[in-house]
């Protein structure tokens, strides 16, 4: 359980995980990663379907580490890494 291990550790950290909006927008992309990684490996049931969803991953990966490493909840758009 990925999401409630993050949550736990944000509480153990001092963190109140919906106050702090970069840190709920990861917790979002985090579920969007898993919901989109579930749907590519296993769920979807056309290759199409499976392709996107693989590509929504990806995407979800990569909001999440920008989120991160800007500390804003639009990531890289919000102007880039400053």
């Amino acid at each position: 359980m990925p999401p409630a291990s993050a949550l736990g550790l944000a509480w153990v950290g001092g963190y109140r995980p919906l106050d702090v909006p970069w840190l709920e927008a990861r917790l979002v992309g985090l579920v969007a990663y898993i919901v989109a990684g579930t749907i590519a490996l296993k769920r979807g049931r056309t290759a199409r379907v499976r392709t996107t969803a693989f590509a929504m991953a990806l995407l979800a990966c990569a909001y999440i580490v920008s989120v991160a490493l800007t500390k804003h909840p639009r990531g890289w758009l919000a102007g880039g890494l400053a």
